[in-house]
């Protein structure tokens, strides 16, 4: 390392002498990081419309592509509403004329008489706290653990208990959690009595086994569950259950129709239908916004990056007005943008053809593209809409959710496709060159995931930074040599004053 003189022998201010050199010598740095610069700017807007196209695709327009969205439908419930309720999926069709006869009950038992203790038990004021093996002829005696079964239906559950410390409150506890008993177990503690019931109706009986049961008075099989009856459509049907369902549509029986039966007519959610087009129409529009004001934003060249000398002149407002201006058109004009906007606009006005031939246009749905100066916004007239569906209940469901099967691997469409399936399609090419351009993730909405090195501006990027190490380095090398020049005349000045001043001492 070279030792730096300041220049106490010539006078001269050598830093700032050698500073003013290097900023000629680093003006091509400058121009580099400068570049740098624009260029990360760059990328950061591709990330940023990438991540509007993503979200787009993977939020807005997969779930307006879900059959409750966009072939909503309701149930109209007439005549007897109170025995029965209804549930529809976007599967159900017809109309069902239904008449309960009968509700499904649940398999019951209680203790048909008062719980017995062994002579020697005391009397409790808590039946929960009773020990088991307190109570008469529970069979119950010793250490060893012993096992009860209870079974409802298909189901059977194990539970083991403890012959010493097992309490009726603790046993009627280890029932209810356990999910494979399938009932559920209540007790008084005043009686001890105590009650199961199955968790599920119908005809099921509950199977009990172990002498504990007998013990408390439930015996060893319970009955008593019955099926729901009812008739649909003229046809006789039994349910285990009270809620099922038919035709697409879920039924929950509520009490017997006596002489008036319920009719359930299915139908096309006509508010929720308007709401899902419109949940589009605003979708679109939001991402078309940002790709027209990407490509449209004022580009200011004279504004360059500003480097670090130029931010010490500058108060923190006038760099963060300087950088605004700096940064502002990184994607005027860019054809990625452009191209994806275009085939938005360009797919939404043609028509889309139906399996019959039939052809749906958008001005059928009351959606219109309003003025040049919208950039191909959409408008929606809800009156319209509705009056389209009161004609033809599947167009929105056609417009929108049809597929060619003969394109589905592929990101090309066509007149055979509905809009949502276009959408995802121009999304995804646009997706797949910023990936390939800036490196952006065609799957992330996260704005600070990492960019993919191998992509075009990533190797340009790894490129500028090459050159940026050797520019600096070389940079350096130039900067200690200057100091070695002016060391070297430092020195020189040395030598000749001493030897000046030794001349001077023989006068």
């Amino acid at each position: 390392m070279v030792t730096r003189i300041s220049g106490l022998a010539s006078g001269m201010d050598i830093d700032s002498m050698v500073k003013k050199l290097m900023t000629a010598e680093s003006a091509p740095l400058d121009k580099l990081n400068q570049q740098k610069q624009l260029m990360e700017w760059k990328r950061e807007n591709y990330r940023e419309t990438s991540v509007k196209l993503v979200s787009f695709t993977q939020d807005k327009l997969s779930k307006l592509s879900l059959s409750s969205a966009i072939s909503a439908q309701k149930a109209n419930v007439t005549g007897n509403t109170s025995a029965v309720s209804a549930k529809v999926s976007s599967s159900a069709s017809g109309v069902l004329d239904v008449k309960v006869t009968s509700l499904a009950t649940a398999s019951s038992a209680t203790s048909f008489a008062a719980i017995e203790l062994n002579g020697s038990a005391p009397a409790p004021t808590d039946w929960g706290t009773v020990k088991l093996q307190d109570i008469k002829d529970s069979g119950i005696s010793g250490t060893t653990p012993i096992t009860v079964k209870i079974g409802s239906g298909d189901s059977e559950a194990s539970i083991e208990i403890d012959p010493v410390n097992e309490t009726l409150d603790s046993f009627v506890q280890k029932i209810n959690s356990n999910k494979q008993a399938g009932v559920s177990a209540i007790y008084d503690s005043a009686t001890g009595k105590i009650s199961l019931t199955s968790k599920t109706t119908g005809a099921k009986d509950i199977a009990l086994n172990g002498a504990i049961f007998s013990a408390l008075k439930l015996g060893s099989t319970i009955t008593g569950g019955e099926d729901a009856k009812l008739t649909v459509n003229g046809l006789d049907i039994t349910r285990s259950s009270n809620t099922f369902a038919m035709n697409g549509v879920e039924l929950t029986l509520n009490n017997a129709s006596g002489s008036t039966s319920t009719r359930i007519e299915v139908v096309k959610d006509t508010d929720k239908l308007v709401e899902t087009v419109q949940g589009f129409v605003d979708a679109y529009n939001d991402v078309l916004s940002t790709l027209n004001n990407k490509v449209s934003e004022e580009r200011y060249k004279k504004y360059a990056p500003l480097t670090t000398d130029q931010k010490k002149d500058m108060s923190d407002d006038e760099i963060t007005l300087w950088t605004n201006k700096a940064k502002s058109g990184m994607l005027k004009n860019d054809s990625i943008l452009q191209s994806a906007a275009a085939d938005m606009r360009s797919a939404m006005v043609q028509k889309v053809t139906l399996d019959d031939g039939t052809t749906i246009s958008l001005a059928e749905l009351g959606i219109t593209t309003g003025t040049y100066q919208s950039k191909g916004k959409l408008i929606l007239d809800t009156d319209k809409l509705k009056a389209a569906l009161d004609k033809d209940p599947d167009i929105v469901t056609n417009f929108f959710g049809k597929q060619d099967s003969a394109t589905a691997q592929s990101n090309k469409y066509t007149d055979q496709d509905g809009i949502f399936t276009r959408m995802k399609k121009i999304s995804n090419t646009a997706l797949q060159k910023l990936a390939d351009k800036a490196g952006t993730s065609k799957v992330s909405t996260d704005l600070s995931a990492s960019f993919i090195i191998s992509s075009t501006m990533g190797q340009e990027l790894t490129s500028i930074d090459r050159r940026i190490t050797d520019m600096t380095a070389r940079l350096n090398m130039i900067e200690t040599n200057y100091y070695k020049k002016f060391t070297s005349m430092e020195t020189a000045i040395n030598k000749y004053n001493s030897t000046s001043s030794s001349l001077s001492s023989f006068r």
